[in-house]
């Protein structure tokens, strides 16, 4: 399957600013992908590397509501512009999933972020909001701004309105080239510290 870009954290000397940053909410759940063809239909579901399986029990699931909620719009949508290929990357996650753990008896949603088509990477972020916005459930567009070390550090104390807790994506670029960075709350790392200890670095610089 098509390997999601890592993308890297709004710290210490790898940051650079970004203009005219296009903010997307980031939600605390699994990134998960799903495949279709004009052929085939959607024919694969995967994790950020490689395909769903048994060793990733909770997230068995996500196909099966996948298939309910996404996939007939979404096939829909893929005919009427025309792709013969589609990739489509989303979160599966829960008012009380935390870093990639889910609770089982607690609703899930999908929430598409972004998408590939027809083998040309990527969607630049203004060609994915035209394509998927307000027609599947998608990551919430916060605004347009310059990505600096001073937004990223508003982000910080959570004061971007409409972050539901994790923190936030930028994303800039066209089809030549997409830039992309990510910045989190620090309500969030407090969390992630509280709950997985040692291991709470390793998460929180995933």
């Amino acid at each position: 399957m098509l390997m999601y870009p890592s993308i890297p954290a709004a710290t210490g000397q790898k940051f650079r600013e970004i203009p005219d940053a296009q903010i997307f909410d980031k939600l605390d759940g699994s990134s998960l992908q799903a495949e279709w063809s004009r052929k085939r239909g959607w024919y694969k579901h995967g994790r950020r590397e490689g395909l769903l399986d048994h060793q990733n029990p909770q997230l068995l699931e996500a196909p099966t509501l996948f298939d309910a909620q996404l996939a007939e719009p979404l096939a829909r949508l893929a005919r009427a512009l025309g792709f013969q290929q589609l990739v489509v990357f989303y979160e599966f996650w829960g008012a009380q999933s935390v870093a990639g753990v889910h609770v089982a008896a607690d609703p899930k949603f999908l929430t598409v972020f972004d998408a590939a088509w027809d083998k040309r990477g990527i969607m630049p972020p203004s060609d994915f909001r035209r394509a998927f916005e307000d027609m599947v459930p998608t990551a919430k567009y916060l605004g347009t701004t310059n990505w600096t070390r001073g937004y990223v550090e508003r982000v910080r104390r959570g004061e971007i309105a409409g972050v539901t807790f994790e923190g936030v994506v930028a994303k800039f670029g066209d089809r030549q080239g997409i830039i992309r960075a990510k910045a989190k709350t620090q309500a969030w790392i407090d969390k992630i510290r509280a709950i997985h200890g040692s291991k709470a670095d390793e998460i929180i610089n995933s």
